[in-house]
């Protein structure tokens, strides 16, 4: 790779709450991102994080920042790491709606980063938070529901509880989809294209035997 062509390393640090007792670190190939926030804000959002570091866990992070909460000598936040494969930017967006900073949220997404913020929901439990934001990104992207290339919007619709458009698309990957040596196609046209989507573990055994037994005319 050239140097012309190498892509930056970026440092991020971001006040989620600017008097926040802990930290928030991602460290990726290409950025280290530090949020720092607020405990008592992610256990309220958070089923995740209550269970984590809540005042009735006995968890040794939650150990941990009871020590650093009562130390009058710490100089450093108590740290946790948030998976590799969070996005840095939906993570910062999703600690902005935890902490009630309107101001940061932004009124609109694209595809990508929906799905994204629905993955960081999903791990910390904390779609039911996300309200009225999750219909404001959501309401002018349900026109690709249907369209090829956003089979995303079934795990999209399964986290945030979008009943209407969740069913739309499991009627249509029960009536097209099929699981191959345990991954997603979808048939068109007589031939099985394999699609790159999430799909919630409940939905994969919705694929009946039916489906399965179809393969054997696609081959």
């Amino acid at each position: 790779m050239s140097e012309g062509t190498k892509e930056e390393f970026k440092v991020i640090n971001l006040d989620i709450c600017p008097y926040g007792d802990m930290e928030i670190a991602l460290t990726t190939s290409t950025i280290n991102a530090t949020y720092r926030v607020s405990s008592h804000q992610l256990c309220s959002g958070s089923s995740f994080f209550k269970a984590l570091i809540g005042p009735e866990s006995s968890s040794l992070e939650a150990n941990e920042l009871r020590r650093h909460q009562s130390s009058t000598s710490e100089c450093s936040l108590f740290r946790v790491t948030a998976k590799e494969e969070h996005d840095p930017t939906a993570l910062a967006v999703v600690l902005y709606v935890l902490h009630g900073r309107a101001e940061h949220i932004p009124e609109s997404v694209t595809f990508e980063n929906l799905f994204e913020i629905a993955v960081i929901c999903a791990y910390y439990d904390c779609a039911a938070t996300m309200r009225p934001w999750d219909e404001i990104w959501m309401s002018p992207l349900r026109t690709l529901t249907s369209v090829p290339g956003y089979e995303n919007w079934l795990f999209i619709s399964w986290v945030f509880g979008d009943q209407s458009t969740f069913g739309q698309m499991t009627e249509n990957f029960s009536k097209s989809g099929v699981m191959v040596d345990g991954e997603f196609r979808v048939i068109v046209d007589g031939v099985r294209k394999k699609v790159t989507c999430l799909i919630p573990q409940e939905i994969i055994g919705s694929f009946t035997p039916n489906n399965r037994k179809y393969i054997s005319k696609c081959s």
